[in-house]
């Protein structure tokens, strides 16, 4: 895989963004580990939690930023 960016766009409710901002603030270190390849050198790992982090950013942005 490239490390190129790539644009993803939502269509969500209201109540599903919420709920999704609410998941992406309870991931944590320890889920990206226990859910990502282990024999990676924790290559996954990071993209995992580098993702979550732009997805808590974008809405975040979108004003679904949970406390």
């Amino acid at each position: 895989m490239c490390n190129e960016p790539v644009m993803v766009a939502l269509e969500l409710t209201e109540r599903r963004a919420m709920a999704l901002a609410q998941l992406a603030k309870r991931f944590s270190f320890d889920d990206a580990t226990r859910l990502s390849n282990r024999y990676d050198g924790d290559r996954e790992r990071d993209e995992m939690i580098a993702g979550v982090i732009t997805l808590q950013s974008a809405l975040a942005s979108s004003g679904f930023a949970p406390r």
